[in-house]
């Protein structure tokens, strides 16, 4: 980032101190320190405040760092994307082999233990699907490519062009499939035990 050098050179042509520049800005002075020292970026409230007060432009200010701010800013989100599908699966996975055999032992203390789980997994499985559609991915082979850092361009221009009704139909027969299958090992349980 090159905003903390350019805070620092525009504050000593001024001939201030942090301490005034922090009064102008209404933040501490440690602050305007870590902003020099790029550990923190300032908000856009404050970089109006400061183009203000050195008489340049929000542009001028963040000139140079926006490429880094788009590669910082997908990091997080691809980060953030795999986090949240990691513990879908998991506590999807761990609250199933904790309810079938619950349900089938009449254990309700270990049913509604396997539900709670079922409930953050599909929590977490809306976050995922929220994050699908604001970066408009939408097959698991363009998942997997978002999760191992392949651009978004990349992945629009490998799209076969798969129509929305049939990506819908695909995931109610997958999903009354693996429900009817989740039925059917749950009742075969129940006969044996």
């Amino acid at each position: 980032m090159k905003i903390g050098g350019t805070l620092r050179s525009l504050r000593t042509q001024a001939g201030m101190s942090q301490a005034e520049v922090a009064g102008r800005v209404r933040v501490s002075r440690q602050t305007i320190s870590n902003w020099e020292n790029n550990r923190f970026y300032p908000d856009i409230r404050s970089l109006a405040l400061l183009a203000g007060l050195y008489g340049t432009s929000i542009d001028s200010l963040v000139a140079g760092d926006l490429e880094s701010m788009k590669t910082v800013i997908a990091e997080n989100d691809r980060r953030a994307f795999t986090r949240n599908a990691w513990l879908f699966g998991i506590l999807a996975a761990v609250s199933l082999a904790v309810m079938v055999p619950a349900f089938v032992q009449d254990n309700w203390l270990a049913l509604g233990a396997g539900a709670f789980m079922y409930g953050l997994a599909l929590y977490f499985a809306v976050l995922v699907e929220r994050d699908k559609g604001r970066y408009d991915v939408r097959t698991y082979r363009e998942i997997q490519a978002f999760m191992n850092g392949v651009a978004l361009d990349d992945i629009e221009r490998n799209r076969s062009g798969e129509g929305r009704w049939a990506a819908i139909a695909k995931k109610l027969a997958l999903g009354a499939g693996v429900g009817l299958a989740i039925g059917f090992a749950a009742s075969w349980l129940a006969r044996i035990l």
